[in-house]
């Protein structure tokens, strides 16, 4: 049955239906003005019916999906009148439905633009219980949960940036970076809103201005993976005009520069990085990394030589500078790190192919034609070396081929790590069973301490 519509105003416990109170009266209704000053379009009105009155009566007594159904009814059969809409947005916040929830409050306040200032206190109760549930969820482990209640909390609020922060993180990790792009962009966009019911005041707007910081300094390394050039440079240059002697910031400046094309720019302020003293092993090496990337050979082998000696054990900082000096043809010096490269990574076929070829170029045929006997007579054969870092352990993983060992032979390796200043963390020990010749296996080694820098040998 229809409710008939009645000029009586009704509440919910938090706000009120229209703002304002009283009865509605003849004559042009007063302009309805925020306490921010939003001026609304009159709109429709909102009035009760039966319907209405009922729901809100189940409501107080929390039979919520009974004022639901209600609620919805009321929407189907009176769809002009946004007091139904209202009403049904806030069972569904209580049903913890929020996409349904967003959608009737949307339904609500467009129909009566002024209803703004009752939905939102509403959304933002709605938030806060979402938000806390993701933070419990994620304090006990459950990763899913706090995905899922902090999705909620984006939807049906976006005016504080907390869960579409944290959300971001956590898809990060799992490597959705482009929905994790997505939350970080709209949650900028929030922070440039204001609430309709109250004014913010100044520790508020500093809070804002920080949180904004917080929200670019994350997203621009995510812009920069996944090849948002133009954007990340935005970012990276409004962070600059806070901390202009930012090291990674001016690199990561200059990956954005390259990435757009704009190599020649980008190059000054690689060439700038290179004078910096006292830059850290990470920081050598992403610079090593970015100048190699825009063929600039020279200045990558410059920035690795500078981390062979912060790092002087490191195979990978010996094998990314014999690199950038391999592809500058600069046989002399490649013959020299070369060598040291085969002390640090003693079975890899490339390592031994491209320091024999240095030799030769540099005009030693002697020296060329034993370091190709010693990598052709080895057992077998690592390459594909990888290091990562993750939950206060490292795991060095790589594949071997098999050589002049015979098949099922064990291969004993000992892997040596170091901390980011080259001190001595310790060691593991490794078997492995020789593959067939030319035929190969995967392998991975595990050390329980956060490694910056490995080297290998063989044990037998």
């Amino acid at each position: 049955m229809v409710g008939t519509r009645s000029s009586r105003l009704v509440t919910l416990g938090m706000a009120c239906v229209v703002v304002g109170g009283g009865c509605v009266t003849p004559g042009p209704p007063e302009p309805i003005i925020s306490p921010t000053g939003i001026v609304y379009e009159p709109g429709i009105p909102p009035e009760e019916t039966r319907r209405s009155q009922t729901a809100l009566l189940y409501l107080q007594q929390a039979r919520v999906q009974r004022a639901l159904e209600l609620s919805l009814e009321g929407v189907e059969e009176d769809p002009e009148n946004p007091i139904h809409y209202f009403l049904a947005g806030a069972a569904h916040a209580r049903l913890g439905q929020y996409v349904e929830a967003d959608r009737m409050f949307t339904g609500a306040q467009a129909l009566y633009p002024a209803y703004e200032l009752d939905i939102e206190p509403y959304r933002q109760a709605a938030w806060a219980e979402a938000f806390n549930d993701g933070v419990e969820a994620y304090g006990s482990g459950d990763t899913e949960g706090a995905i899922e209640a902090w999705t909620k909390a984006t939807i049906i609020f976006h005016l504080r940036t907390e869960a579409h922060r944290n959300l971001a993180s956590l898809l990060t990790v799992e490597g959705r970076h482009e929905e994790a792009i997505d939350l970080y962009r709209r949650a900028l966009a929030s922070l440039e809103e204001r609430p309709a019911t109250r004014v913010l005041d100044a520790a508020e707007l500093e809070q804002r201005d920080r949180e904004r910081d917080r929200i670019e300094d994350a997203l621009s390394p995510l812009l920069l993976l996944n090849d948002h050039f133009a954007e990340a440079e935005v970012l990276l240059r409004r962070h600059l005009e806070r901390l202009p002697g930012d090291v990674q910031v001016r690199a990561d400046l200059a990956n954005a520069l390259s990435g757009q094309g704009r190599d020649a720019e980008a190059r000054v302020i690689y060439a700038d990085l290179l004078t910096e003293e006292g830059l850290a092993a990470t920081q050598l090496f992403n610079l090593g990394v970015a100048l190699f990337r825009t063929r600039d050979f020279t200045g990558a082998a410059l920035a690795f030589e500078r981390l062979t000696g912060a790092q002087p054990e490191s195979r990978d900082a010996w094998f990314n500078y014999a690199n950038a000096l391999f592809a500058a043809e600069d046989w002399q010096a490649l013959a020299v790190a070369g060598d040291r490269l085969v002390e640090l990574d003693p079975l890899g076929e490339n390592v031994g192919l491209i320091t024999a070829r240095a030799h030769l170029e540099s005009g030693d045929r002697t020296t060329a034609l034993e370091t190709l006997e010693r990598a052709q007579a080895a057992p077998v054969h690592v390459d594909e070396l990888q290091m990562r870092r993750s939950g206060g352990e490292t795991t060095v993983a790589g594949r071997i081929t098999g050589n002049r060992a015979e098949p099922g032979t064990l291969v004993r390796l000992r892997f040596v790590f170091f901390d980011e200043s080259g001190t001595l963390l310790g060691s593991k020990a490794l078997s492995i069973p020789a593959p067939a010749t030319g035929e190969s296996d995967r392998f991975s080694v595990q050390f329980g301490m956060t490694a910056s820098a490995y080297r290998y040998e063989q044990l037998n």
